[in-house]
């Protein structure tokens, strides 16, 4: 069984490798990554969610917010149909605001116990969707959401979590060996080495586009408005090298923690079964990329959505142990002034 200094300095590698892959195929290795790595991750961390019970307290609670995200499924599922396979133009607004929804009563059943401060959150989170439901940002952050923000700011979290709850060195190392990755990408921007992306690739990675272009509107890199702007353009490759190595080093920190948090566990019968379904899904990505990421599109944002509880306890767990640590500085020069 790995310790936890050897598991942070395996991490530190897979960052460092993350990272180089992002820099030099960084199209190609994120097509790789999701197709490969993307669909295990999901089908073992729902695995694991499940067998916690979500990371939520009371068993009521726990049900209210699972029909709540059911429902929520339903209805992206109607909105994809209609849109993408009818080809009807409707407005997601009432997905996004579910999705908003799932994300706040996920807070209310893992952190808040009292029902008045409950019932206080939710309205005002409805309120705040009534009133942002029209501007811009209210689009973009949900997309951010289900994407960036999961793969690279609540990985982040875990990792300072980690460092924080450890207090080791190597747990302090791992986050700024991750941070430095992130931001050598804008730091050393060099040019596509000799390497341009092919019809497949783009045709293969077209669902992601707008990705691309909200995180260049959002760094004042660019509209993103034209395909050269996403797959040519200095800007765009800084972009996308960054969502490559958040997407890769996100489904790698996860198989890497096998020890820690022993998600594989679980009985042969299922351990079978979710082997079958990754091959499954494997086969389906080998015979049509795009029809494996439509097949396999709902899995990924269902797995986003459970593991929103777990989300809010990490960032709880850094403030207690950041004021833990103040406290504990605090005491300390306190004595030493005594």
């Amino acid at each position: 069984m790995l310790t936890t200094d050897q598991i942070n300095y395996l991490n530190i590698g897979l960052m460092v490798v993350s990272c180089l892959g992002a820099f030099v195929f960084p199209f190609e290795l994120f097509l790789f990554s999701y197709a490969i790595l993307g669909p295990l991750h999901y089908f073992t961390e729902i695995s694991w969610l499940h067998d916690r019970n979500y990371f939520t307290r009371a068993r009521r609670a726990r049900r209210s917010w699972l029909i709540l995200l059911g429902v929520t499924m339903a209805v992206l599922m109607y909105g994809f149909v209609t849109s993408e396979i009818q080809g009807m133009a409707i407005s997601p607004r009432w997905e996004i605001a579910l999705v908003y929804l799932v994300f706040v009563t996920a807070l209310t059943t893992t952190l808040v116990d009292s029902k008045t401060a409950k019932v206080i959150l939710i309205g005002l989170s409805l309120i705040a969707l009534t009133l942002f439901s029209s501007s811009a940002p209210y689009f973009i952050l949900a997309y951010f959401l289900i994407t960036i923000i999961h793969v690279f700011i609540f990985t982040g979290a875990f990792i300072l979590y980690g460092a924080l709850k450890s207090k080791s060195a190597s747990g302090v190392l791992s986050l700024a060996v991750f941070i430095i990755c992130a931001a050598c990408f804008f730091l050393y921007v060099p040019e596509a080495m000799g390497h341009t992306v092919g019809d497949y690739v783009r045709n293969s990675y077209s669902s992601f586009q707008s990705l691309n272009t909200q995180l260049l509107r959002l760094f004042h890199l660019g509209t993103g408005a034209s395909l050269s702007d996403i797959y040519e353009s200095r800007a765009g490759l800084m972009v996308m090298r960054l969502i490559a190595f958040a997407y890769t080093y996100h489904y790698l920190n996860w198989f890497s923690k096998t020890s820690i948090i022993k998600w594989h566990e679980v009985s042969k019968r299922r351990s079978i079964f979710i082997i079958a379904l990754w091959l499954g899904s494997l086969a389906l990505y080998a015979y049509d990329y795009v029809a494996g990421m439509t097949a396999l599109y709902f899995l990924s944002i269902l797995h986003v959505l459970l593991e929103f509880p777990l989300n809010h306890q990490t960032f709880a767990g850094i403030g207690k142990e950041m004021r833990r640590w103040r406290t504990h500085e605090g005491g300390g020069s306190l004595r030493a002034s005594s």
